[in-house]
């Protein structure tokens, strides 16, 4: 019973995942239409737009309901970025306790999570979307479906009722979409679940609004407005419709805030996530601020063994990923003999180069191009491991010394 109970909210959650969507969804298609339709004129947003989607359920028993999914939307001219906040995410509260950040919808609605979720981010957010899971299929159904390509076919017999979605490119209805959101792959997990939100994000916001007359508008509005609750004023969602228009899929990013899993007592709050505040600092200033820097997950690394510790390229890929760092290999080098230990920048990206040695290889790596070890490239290539797919490879020599 209880592992039954288990999976039913962990697929609650994962609808909530992507209900903000078609919040965003259905405003943007809806207003933009009306904005042509009635040939509004509005000049484009001086600044970024900050929207809080907050996806919340009913649990049978529970005194008050906690939003399961939290995401923060930054529009800007052409572009969406989204952050998602892990709903077990450790944030301090207004009167200075430590709570999870889910708890704030339940203690105090969608303004009390806006605060809570400005406080933690350090950036205002002025707006928020509410969306409750039972509209999930009519809001999909709404917004007239959605056109998805599938890469492999989805299917699990353990869910009632079962999944099975073949591959290729279909129109999803609600009950459709709600199974795909609700599928897990084994081996892809929650970034399996975040690359599918972002399929269903871009396939959302780029699609056209599902009516054609005043009336059917009208209407459509008003049914969507049964499942979603905003302090979003008509003419901003005109704007943002206007700003929406000519939105590519390489304009839409979505990341998670990063943090480590922390299970103690009960007594002492028991499992949490403890949020990473260097990480979480870049990510806001990437994604919220519109700041041009380098975050770790945009740097891919390749990891070599080239003093022939047993374990060394294990452990320090183990220290990097820790960091946030994409390790896309770990493996030898081409011997075991090198005295001295390498950064090879492959992109001759210095932004990426540079925070790859401050935030986590704190010993002093010598950077070179791969044309100044280039007997050490043709080893390399020997043995199967070029520059492709990657920004950098490390080679650890005899003088590495794992930071503490």
């Amino acid at each position: 019973m209880n592992v039954i109970r288990r999976r039913q909210n962990e697929q609650r959650r994962r609808a909530l995942s992507i209900a903000f969507l078609l919040g965003i969804s259905i405003a943007v298609s809806a207003t933009g239409y009306w904005w042509y339709k009635s040939r509004v004129e509005s000049s484009p947003l001086a600044e970024r737009v900050h929207i809080l989607i907050l996806g919340v359920d009913y649990v049978p028993g529970a005194t008050a309901r906690r939003s399961d999914t939290i995401f923060v939307a930054s529009i800007g001219e052409g572009e969406v970025r989204v952050l998602s906040i892990p709903r077990d995410t450790h944030v301090k509260f207004p009167d200075g306790r430590v709570e999870k950040v889910n708890a704030a919808y339940a203690f105090g609605g969608a303004e009390l999570a806006r605060t809570v979720i400005s406080n933690f981010l350090g950036v205002e957010i002025k707006h928020y979307i509410v969306i409750d899971y039972d509209g999930f299929e009519k809001l999909i159904d709404l917004a007239g479906g959605v056109t998805l390509t599938v890469e492999k076919p989805l299917k699990d017999e353990k869910t009632k009722p079962p999944i099975d979605i073949p591959a290729g490119t279909q129109k999803f209805n609600g009950k459709m979409a709600l199974a795909y959101v609700r599928y897990r792959d084994p081996v892809t997990g929650d970034l399996g679940r975040l690359q599918r939100q972002r399929q269903l994000l871009e396939a959302l916001l780029r699609q056209r609004a599902p009516t054609q007359s005043l009336h059917d508008l009208q209407q459509f509005v008003t049914t969507a407005q049964r499942y979603i609750e905003t302090n979003l004023a008509p003419v901003l969602l005109y704007r943002i419709a206007q700003r929406l228009q000519n939105l590519r899929p390489e304009h839409v990013q979505i990341k998670q805030i990063p943090g480590e899993s922390v299970c103690k007592s009960a007594k002492e709050g028991g499992c949490y996530i403890e949020p990473d505040p260097v990480r979480t600092a870049q990510l806001v200033n990437k994604m919220l601020r519109g700041m041009d820097i380098v975050t770790a997950d945009e740097v891919r690394i390749k990891v070599l063994n080239g003093a022939g510790v047993t374990g060394l390229a294990r452990r320090v890929s183990e220290l990097l990923r820790n960091e946030g760092f994409s390790v896309v290999h770990v493996g030898n080098a081409d011997r075991f003999d090198y005295t001295q230990s390498y950064i090879i920048d492959i992109t001759g990206n210095p932004k990426k180069i540079e925070l790859l040695r401050e935030r986590s290889l704190r010993s002093l790596l010598k950077v070179v191009k791969p044309e100044e070890l280039s007997a050490t490239m043709k080893g390399l290539a020997a043995k199967g491991v070029t520059g492709d797919g990657a920004d950098a490879i490390i080679i650890l020599g005899q003088d590495f010394k794992i930071p503490e």
